[in-house]
């Protein structure tokens, strides 16, 4: 009886221990969030001008199925998107100062319904037998490092289709230019394709 009672005790002041250190560490990850949040709250501002803003025009839009995903692609003409997946709003507060925070969201925005409506759109050209102008607007998001797997896939068995695997590798490499999360899901997927 002795014995199990001082398992017990044994057990309690372990559990003890390690909830305080867990406790400790939460409250160290709290507290330092929270410091860097305030930094980047009194960033000052910084030129955005020279970043490498993405622009799409309408010569690159195939345009003759008049569908929402088609609407949206040319809305998104001339306007000013940027790829900043994997950025949080505190990193971005930080690197350019908290005054262009809204601005530089606009552009991730814009860029996230840019890769959303190509997807779908050449998913439409394909269905409608336009496989040339589905593989260029493909491409054209594949060099803008779209981080949407379903476009590298997409693309992918179009050039299996061509007969053109050796464009394979080259779409892997670019894959792995994403970042970290999405060019796994993506390298996955493509891998599927390769078989």
């Amino acid at each position: 009886m002795l014995i199990f009672l001082a398992l017990f005790i044994l057990f309690v002041l372990i559990m003890n221990y390690y909830i305080r250190k867990n406790n400790r560490l939460q409250d160290n990850l709290e507290k330092n969030f929270w410091d860097r949040e305030h930094e980047a709250n009194f960033s000052r501002k910084k030129d955005i001008s020279n970043l490498n803003y993405l622009i799409i025009t309408e010569d690159k839009i195939p345009q003759n199925l008049h569908t929402d995903a088609e609407k949206t692609l040319l809305e998104l003409c001339n306007k000013k998107m940027l790829n900043l997946s994997g950025k949080t709003n505190t990193d971005l507060k930080l690197e350019y100062g908290v005054a262009n925070l809204e601005e530089l969201s606009l552009c991730d925005s814009r860029f996230y319904d840019f890769v959303c409506a190509v997807s779908t759109y050449a998913g439409e050209l394909l269905e409608n037998g336009q496989t040339d102008a589905a593989r260029e607007l493909l491409e054209l998001a594949v060099t803008y490092h779209a981080d949407n797997s379903t476009i590298y896939t997409q693309l992918a068995e179009l050039y299996k289709e061509k007969g053109e695997t050796g464009k394979l590798p080259s779409l892997i490499e670019a894959a792995k230019t994403l970042p970290p999360m999405s060019a796994q899901i993506t390298l996955e997927k493509l891998k599927a394709c390769q078989s």
